[in-house]
């Protein structure tokens, strides 16, 4: 009886406890991002429970039985914890970035969202922290070389300036080059993010082989470029954000190589020594010219001896004059200023969140008159039931920009140009009024007692038209889209993407009527005109989605769609003159277009296409160890004729996670091996809508309005094909401590757009037709790192390199033809220049030297018959970008850099300052070490020579830039908590963009997007401090 007793005692106590251990307990805390940022949608997790996410704040909550000692922490993108769950009190845990992580990552296609270890293309993903806080309007700048095989580079300095992006070489000779841009599902114009805020961007996925283009068909060919942006998450609290940074910027590369006043006046002197002419000041007032031309009293030209009082007054002139040294950098270029600030708010409740923004972007330009002025909103909106999902997308934002004079040309009107051009000793001020060719009496004659001012003015009068013109442009530009979907059973479901893309740009252009430039256009009385240019693109496509699992190891996931899209564009524009000069600014200041000399001019055009798409969508895997991708699409365009109008496309991938195999168990070193492979079929867009059509324009016969023929009708009209083959290995070692990408590709292009010339019976000089081929073929490699990682210490590195190689393999009738400074040959690569070979100068007579064909030394030019294409191409050969960050404590260091290599550009700034023909303008001080007796060695040929264009101003172009450098602090969140409790994050940082660049070219910049440099807006430096806080 009492072993009974004491029995059910032990028996209860026992029950008692297994009932205490059932109840659990709540455990809750926050996860912080390493820049001390809350971050939502972590997961988190215990042994037996399910699975708790974090909310907009951070936070989360979770019940966990009394046996449960840690909670396991995890989340795509940063490495995953196991944190001991504390006696009282809440968790905070920060988590650090997984540079090293491969196969966890999400690609987005677009169409797909795929996880990297069950995906066989080729994709690179750029996340927002590469992107939010860079100081550069334009998206497609800031990727460059953040993707390996992505060559983004920038032909002008101009703020919201775009990139010239290429992936994975040169694919068409006469038709686009660019990639697609997806935002959210919806397509949206190339090259024309300058109004759209980078503060939006949660990632961006660089699709690069045909598996990942072919779901593209016709428009997939040049590569596919994703943009996925920020969205709230359901389930968290009301969160703020706040950012702002500032300051200033300057010329990336400052050094100068033109003559000072007293480099220019010994110059003149040696020309007028070695011509007995007179090329500037330098020689008129030179004691070693002992004659003088002045008028005598009848008006005739009379050359007479100087006197001495003419000696000492030319003495007294140069001496002013050398000592006067104009810093026209400093006229025409200007220190720049940078602002941005962002209020953004997140949160939802389980079936609702949302994400908005408001930003304010302004950068003052470091050329005078150019900046931008940018106000962006976005609000993005999930909703969430058990059958029914949907994301609305929707940004509207609103950009001002000024643009300077004739960018990119070798005018002097160029205030880039002029800057070379203007003399040193050219005072563009006299007694506080600007003096330029059109208020001086007498710009430099060489009489000696006739000249008002001793120069060109060609400073002063393009510094004139700087300040009587505008040049301005308003942009609005909007992006809406709607992803949705609703679940018919657990396994199938109805999907459709809606979207629309619209842009429109108002130009407006005034010139002075009251200045010289004024007085220059038609009617002499200034000018204004207007351009208003509205494009849309509207997309809608829906089908079904099926998607299960069989016997648990069997995942097949397929997409039935039918798409189409349509796009418009219109456009109108004038220019009025006799401008009432009470109205500036005006059109209702134009003189009405009777009025004879001041009919205004007129342009406008209308372009609109259609796409129509059926397309299916297949994945399989099996135990997600082997993955078999498939794409069909089929297109039909309203741009191509009716034979061709309709086209089908493909792609094959696979995938084998090596790491799932076996005998791969005890693989210690390694974590992470995929080898996959894809071939596919995709298509180029057509540079315009109606190629193929017969089209005519406006025309006079004997006064009489008329029309002409522009273009022929092609019926063989067709796309170019792109047949791409792509083979790849993911891995990661050591702890994923180093982890990498490895890309081997083929890509061939046939069908290409090549220019035959007709006979003019025809009615025009040519027609393009299918005939050529092209191959780009190369070799891809990302590699991440970390060398250092302990409690308070990380250290990573990483970076990505990419080599292609470019090749013409046919042109169809013709084996080449000439492309400005290129050719166009079977045989070499894209891109290729085209100019005789320079030999130097000859040193007993200072004549120039050019090679032959046959390689024989000659001082004859002939360009028809001298050229050979033996300097290589402007798009470099090996590309990409590497980077650094440390980090300890709260404190961070990252650096990120860029290059090219393997190109050459020919220096057209170097040609026009060292030719004969432009002495009067300012000259390099190269030309101070020119050919001037016999016995001299030097590549300066003599002056009074011709200065040809030959492969000596063909130059390395070769740069590695300093791309940005960021330093910061995150505050500690638990001294955020002492001090308040409604600040959950803040930031500290300083950042530099294009810090330093080192090159071998001579121009203003090695970056650009061309063969040739005509003095272009260089890339800004720019400096700021800023803040990030949440609340």
């Amino acid at each position: 009886m009492q072993m009974r007793k004491v029995f059910m005692l032990l028996l209860g106590v026992l029950l008692f406890s297994m009932e205490l251990l059932a109840q659990g307990r709540t455990v809750s805390g926050t996860v912080y991002d390493n820049n001390g940022q809350p971050l939502p949608g972590v997961t988190v997790s215990a042994a037996g429970t399910a699975a708790a996410v974090t909310g907009s704040a951070g936070a989360f909550s979770i019940n966990v039985s009394q046996t449960v000692k840690s909670l396991e922490i995890s989340y795509v993108g940063y490495l995953t914890q196991t944190v001991a769950i504390p006696a009282s009190g809440a968790l905070s845990v920060v988590l650090q970035p997984n540079t090293t992580a491969t196969l966890d990552e999400v690609v987005v296609t677009g169409y797909t969202r795929e996880k990297k270890s069950t995906y066989s293309g080729s994709a690179a993903k750029v996340t927002a922290k590469a992107i939010n806080q860079v100081p550069n309007a334009s998206l497609d700048q800031v990727l460059q070389g953040r993707a390996p095989g992505l060559l983004a580079v920038s032909g002008s300095g101009q703020p919201g300036a775009a990139a010239n992006v290429i992936i994975r070489g040169v694919g068409s000779i006469n038709g686009s080059t660019q990639p697609l841009y997806i935002i959210d599902g919806v397509p949206v114009q190339a090259s024309a993010f300058s109004a759209l805020s980078t503060s939006d961007v949660e990632s961006v996925d660089v699709l690069k082989d045909a598996a990942a283009t072919a779901l593209y068909g016709s428009r997939g060919a040049n590569g596919v470029i994703v943009v996925t942006t920020k969205r709230g998450k359901t389930g968290g609290k009301l969160t703020i954000g706040f950012k702002t940074q500032a300051g200033i910027s300057k010329r990336t590369r400052p050094t100068f190589e033109m003559m000072n006043g007293a480099q220019r006046l010994q110059y003149e002197e040696e020309l007028g020594l070695e011509t007995g002419k007179a090329y500037g000041p330098g020689w008129t007032y030179s004691r070693k010219n002992p004659t003088k031309f002045v008028f005598d009293a009848s008006g005739d030209e009379v050359e007479e001896e100087k006197t001495e009082e003419d000696f000492l007054r030319g003495d007294y002139i140069l001496d002013s004059l050398r000592n006067m040294n104009i810093d026209w950098t400093d006229i025409f270029f200007r220190k720049g200023s940078f602002q941005e600030h962002e209020i953004n708010a997140t949160g939802g409740s389980d079936k609702v969140s949302f994400y908005s923004a408001i930003n304010y972007f302004k950068q003052k330009g470091i050329a005078l008159r150019s900046g931008l002025e940018r106000y962006s909103l976005r609000n993005n909106v999930d909703f969430k039931t058990d059958r029914f999902t949907a994301a609305i997308s929707t940004t509207i934002n609103y950009a001002q920009s000024s643009f300077i004079e004739n960018e990119n040309t070798t005018s002097v009107t160029n205030p880039f140009a002029a800057v070379y051009y203007a003399l040193p000793y050219e005072q563009p001020y006299i007694n506080g009024q600007l003096r330029h060719s059109g208020n001086t009496d007498y710009t430099f004659s060489g009489y000696f007692d006739l000249d008002d001012v001793l120069d060109q003015r060609e400073g002063s009068t393009a510094l004139e038209r700087l300040l009587a013109t505008t040049n301005k442009r308003d942009e609005l530009k909007s992006v809406i889209g709607a992803n949705l979907r609703y679940k018919l059973t657990d396994h199938i479901a109805l999907i459709s993407t809606l979207g629309l893309d619209y842009r429109e740009l108002v130009t407006e252009r005034f010139i002075d009527p009251n200045s010289y430039t004024g007085a220059t256009v038609t009617g002499g009385q200034g000018s204004f005109g207007e351009s208003i240019s509205r494009y849309y693109s509207l997309i809608g496509n829906g089908g079904l989605n099926f998607n299960r699992t069989f016997n648990g190891v069997h995942a097949l996931d397929v997409i039935a769609l039918y798409e189409g899209v349509k796009s418009q564009t219109r456009n109108f524009g004038y220019t009025g003159y006799g401008i009432n000069y009470l109205l500036p600014n005006t059109p209702a200041a134009i003189t009405p277009g009777s009025t004879a000399g001041f009919i205004p001019l007129l342009n406008g055009g209308r372009d609109v296409s259609a796409l129509q798409s059926v397309m299916g969508i297949a994945k399989y895997v099996y135990n997600n160890k082997y993955t078999i991708n498939a794409n069909y699409r089929v297109d039909g365009s309203s741009s191509v004729p009716q034979a061709n109008r309709w086209i089908s496309y493909y792609s094959i991938g696979a995938a084998w996670n090596v790491m799932r195999e076996s005998f791969m168990n005890n693989a210690v070193f390694a974590n992470d091996l995929q080898v996959r492979g894809s071939y596919g079929i995709t298509a180029s867009p057509f540079p315009t809508s109606f190629g193929f059509m017969e089209t005519y324009g406006s025309a006079k016969y004997d006064g009489k309005p008329g029309i002409t023929l522009t273009q022929l009708d092609n019926p063989d009209y067709d796309w170019e094909y792109t047949k791409t083959a792509n083979l790849g290995i993911d891995f990661s070692f050591f702890k994923r401590k180093l982890s990498g990408t490895i890309d081997v590709y083929n890509k061939l292009t046939e069908n290409l757009f090549v220019s035959q010339e007709l006979s003019r019976t025809s009615g025009t000089t040519s027609i393009n037709k299918n005939a050529g081929s092209m191959r780009n073929r190369g070799i891809e490699l990302a590699l991440n790192g970390e060398l250092v990682r302990n409690a308070d210490l990380r250290w990573t590195v990483g970076g990505n390199a990419a080599y292609n190689q470019n090749e013409i393999l046919s042109l169809g009738q013709v084996n080449q033809f000439e492309l400005g400074t290129s050719i166009i040959r079977v045989g070499l690569p894209y891109g290729t220049h085209y100019l005789p070979k320079w030999a130097g100068v000859n040193p007993e007579t200072g004549s120039p030297q050019y090679y032959d064909r046959e390689g024989k030394i000659t001082t004859s030019y002939n360009a028809s018959a001298q050229s050979v294409a033996e300097f290589g191409s402007w798009l470099p050969k090996v590309q990409g970008g590497f980077n650094t960050a440390l980090n300890y404590k709260g404190a961070y260091v990252e650096a990120f850099f860029t290059f090219v290599t393997g190109n050459k550009r020919f220096n057209n700034e170097d040609f026009f300052n060292e030719t004969p023909s432009f002495a009067t303008s300012n000259q390099s001080v190269r030309m101070l070490n020119r050919w001037r007796k016999p016995g001299d060695i030097t590549d300066i040929q003599r002056f009074n020579s011709a200065r040809n264009f030959s492969s000596k101003d063909i130059q390395d172009a070769s740069y590695l830039r300093f791309r940005n450098l960021n330093i910061g602090y995150n505050v500690p969140n638990r001294l955020l908590q002492s001090v308040t409790g409604k600040i959950t994050g803040f930031t500290l940082f300083a950042q530099a963009q294009n810090l330093y660049t080192w090159t071998k070219w001579r121009g203003f910049d090695p970056e650009d997007n061309n063969n040739i440099s005509t003095f272009e807006y260089p890339s800004q430096r720019t400096l700021t401090v800023g803040l990030n806080a949440t609340f």
